[in-house]
């Protein structure tokens, strides 16, 4: 409930993401304080937030989940077969290029794993999992507009592409790349307000030199390339949609941007203290996995998927 309430900002949000009560996080918070002898709750804010015991307090809490979560792993570690459910929060993007050849690769090698996937974005999907109501999360990143990880969680990286500038098929750009300063005039579909794919766009027009030009905004990339086939812009797409598209369709075409460069990382969140657990380990082998062959098929530009010899998977 400590982290909770530092987490959320107060005892009412905390309460929210937990499914109890405010009074009853409030009376849990009391008895905490009986306890310990010390106020844990600066209660004078309209918002309770945590006072330096409190905080002091949630980071040996942090530890303490982190040290359960090890010893549940250790535990499952030394059964013969991986079993059990696996909670998996997974972007879009990465759900259509990775998942299906990845829970095929699960069966052969962990069929008594069940995985369980929902839609889910990283600023929702990583708190989730920290809360433990996930066990792994996928998410993507980019470079320009890194995400920092909540406490408690470790990351394990899966592969790198490039993010391709969608023209239509018409456009006057010619070659395989362009530098992004000579995107300065056109029209931009970028992401919805506020999310890391519009703060990408953003990043990348100002260490070019100008802001862009942006006349749409949504969330997803095949209706944003819809729209650059009609002629209503350009946009920003990942590889791997880019891939999946170009072999359906005609109507665009996708440039390299260079100066600067823009790329996406995708990676495997987790619990620190789980990488032990069988069923994590084999999740995260059969993504990784699924990352190599589609990294080795694409057809649209080169993407790194090669796994650091110090990310092998820990039995």
């Amino acid at each position: 409930m400590l982290l909770a309430i530092q987490e959320h900002g107060g005892v009412a949000a905390a309460a929210r993401s937990l499914a109890f009560t405010p009074p009853a996080v409030s009376q849990q918070i009391a008895a905490l304080e009986r306890q310990v002898g010390v106020p844990l709750l600066d209660r004078s804010q309209r918002a309770a937030r945590l006072t330096p015991a409190g905080l002091r307090l949630a980071a040996h809490a942090e530890r303490v989940l982190g040290d359960l979560d090890a010893a549940e792993a250790d535990l499952a570690s030394m059964g013969e077969l991986a079993s059990g459910l696996l909670r998996l929060g997974v972007i879009p993007t990465a759900a259509r290029a990775l998942l299906p050849l990845a829970i095929c690769r699960l069966r052969e090698t962990a069929p008594d794993v069940e995985l369980q996937f929902e839609q889910s974005e990283p600023e929702d999907s990583l708190p989730a999992l920290r809360r433990g109501e996930l066990d792994l999360v996928l998410a993507g990143e980019y470079a320009v507009a890194p995400r920092r990880l909540p406490p408690g969680l470790d990351r394990r990286q899966l592969l790198s592409e490039p993010m391709l500038v969608a023209v239509p098929a018409g456009h006057a750009l010619t070659g395989s790349s362009v530098s992004f300063i000579e995107l300065e005039k056109e029209r931009w579909i970028a992401g919805t307000p506020s999310s890391s794919c519009a703060a990408l766009l953003e990043r990348s027009a100002g260490l070019a030199g100008f802001d862009p030009l942006v006349v749409g905004q949504c969330g997803d990339f095949d209706l944003a390339l819809t729209l650059v086939a009609h002629g209503q812009g350009i946009a920003l797409i990942p590889n791997m949609v880019a891939v999946r598209y170009q072999a359906s369709s005609d109507l665009v075409r996708f440039l390299e941007p260079d100066k600067p460069k823009t790329r996406r990382d995708i990676y495997l969140a987790i619990r620190r203290g789980t990488a032990a657990s069988p069923g994590i380990a084999y999740a995260l082998s059969a993504l990784r996995e699924a990352a190599a062959s589609f990294a080795a098929g694409s057809s649209v530009a080169p993407a790194s998927a090669g796994p650091r010899q110090s990310d092998a998977p820990e039995r």
